[in-house]
């Protein structure tokens, strides 16, 4: 995961260019300042690689090469369209915060996030920029109060929900010896549901604090009096990971005595009344970097996919790199079934409080929750599920990852030019078998997302008139 403090100090220099490009000092237009290195996905023929501080980035596949930045109808290096629609961002100071874009459908959805008011703004690109509705570009959010760390938010076939956690980003502060983002322990997280096409409409719903990098799925169900909006999310009660990443100390009310990171369940009501109906975690294991197969997002999938780790927590205050050593399958009707028949504690509760070591220690084939456990001194990274053709189940096909033997590590630590890394192949009907193993010709990193894109999606990009260069 790209470092905040980074982010920060990256949003700080755009500022003061701009400030001086306003006082005369700097004729140059700006640069886009983003380096697009957080997650990629494939929309209408294009892979885009995306981060909070700018567009997304267009490359192409297989060679990943660059082409350009895509503004919401086309990139830099496509050939020129006629019928070129219209863009996020714009003119200006607000344009350009327009540009810094999460993106997580023919249709994409984004939010930007900034720190200047209205603080979050929203869009949809269509395919082709056409599509029942159009494009709907740059529609401002009611109800945020100032800038706020977001890294994710909650898509349904007809809600969106965003994420409005006690951790607000102000990159300004810098400039008075203050830290860029604070934490208020003593804060609300709010969800924000709205009719996809209506931010107007938002309805908010207060809880306790936390945090929340990612979500993991987010479904609608109708009943007789309207509709319920259902979310699942990987929630942390400790704000501590997010300074670690920017490789700051976390103040003492970023820690939690108790840290931890899990699935958590939220319902909210059919009838917009203020609160929220169900929230409580469905596992006591430590869950992220979350994956639900793509064909089956914003539907009530029956399995979600995840990391995790035999020891440790992704909410540990410990400045030390994340260590995913397991891969889980949560059978997450079945928990809802457990809390329907056994209801939780609201907020506090938890469907299944086994740890993952007793999960393991079961070794049951039907249970709710698989744990595949690499070996020994490997680490794995977050996993893509891909569907078998013609599968029979929701779960028949592969989790695909890359993984790494840390014995090739130096005795500092370090990794050597000579180490390389492998691609595992899981059968996630068991999540026993090792399919295949693939050595690649290099070591690749921990952190960032993944995305498994098909050969058809590959075969079907876009056409591109010049790639970027170094020149």
């Amino acid at each position: 995961m790209v470092s905040p403090l980074k982010v920060f100090m990256g949003m700080l220099r755009t500022m003061a260019l701009m400030l001086s490009s306003f006082l005369g000092f700097v004729v140059r237009p700006i640069r886009r300042i983003s380096t697009a290195n957080t997650n990629i996905l494939y929309h209408d023929g294009r892979v885009l690689a995306t981060m909070e501080t700018g567009p997304p980035m267009r490359v192409y596949l297989p060679s990943l090469s660059t082409v350009g930045w895509f503004t919401g109808s086309s990139a830099e290096g496509e050939p020129p369209d006629e019928t070129m629609g219209p863009s996020i961002g714009g003119p200006g100071i607000e344009g350009f915060h327009n540009e810094m874009t999460t993106a997580h459908t023919g249709e994409l959805l984004l939010f930007h996030s900034t720190f200047i008011f209205p603080f979050v703004h929203y869009s949809i690109i269509s395919s082709g920029c056409a599509g029942k509705h159009g494009s709907y570009l740059n529609q401002p959010v009611p109800g945020f109060t100032s800038g706020k760390m977001m890294h994710d938010f909650g898509v349904s076939r007809k809600h969106t929900i965003m994420l409005d956690v006690p951790l607000s980003m102000d990159p300004t502060n810098i400039t008075h010896n203050k830290p860029a983002i604070e934490y208020d322990p003593h804060g609300r997280t709010r969800f924000g549901v709205f009719p996809r096409y209506c931010p107007p409409q938002i309805q908010w719903y207060e809880t306790d604090p936390c945090c929340i990098f990612h979500t993991v799925n987010s479904w609608d169900e109708s009943v007789p009096w309207g509709t319920r909006v259902h979310m699942l999310v990987c929630r942390m009660n400790s704000a501590a990971p997010i300074y670690h990443m920017g490789d700051l100390d976390a103040p003492a009310e970023a820690n939690h005595e108790n840290p931890e990171c899990r699935l958590y369940y939220y319902q909210f009501p059919a009838d917009k009344s203020s609160t929220i109906t169900e929230q409580w975690a469905l596992s006591a294991i430590p869950f992220e970097f979350p994956h639900v197969p793509r064909h089956i997002e914003m539907t009530a999938a029956r399995f979600v996919y995840g990391c995790s780790m035999s020891e440790g927590n992704f909410a540990t205050r410990q400045k030390s790199s994340v260590k995913i050593d397991c891969l889980v399958k949560i059978d997450v009707r079945h928990l809802l079934q457990v809390a329907e028949a056994h209801p939780p504690t609201q907020i506090t509760g938890c469907v299944d409080q086994r740890s993952i070591n007793e999960i393991l220690a079961t070794n049951d084939a039907n249970d709710p929750i698989q744990v595949f456990a690499l070996p020994y001194g490997w680490y794995a990274q977050e996993c893509s599920f891909v569907p078998r053709k013609d599968g029979i189940s929701e779960d028949d096909g592969w989790l695909v990852t890359y993984v790494f033997d840390e014995s090739q590590l130096d005795a500092n630590g370090n990794a050597p030019a000579t180490s390389r890394s492998e691609l595992w192949i899981i059968d996630a009907r068991n999540m026993r078998d090792i399919v295949a193993r693939v050595l690649l010709p290099q070591r690749v990193p921990y952190g960032m997302h993944g995305d498994w894109f098909s050969e058809e999606q590959i075969l079907n990009q876009r056409e591109v008139a010049e790639f970027r260069s170094l020149d």
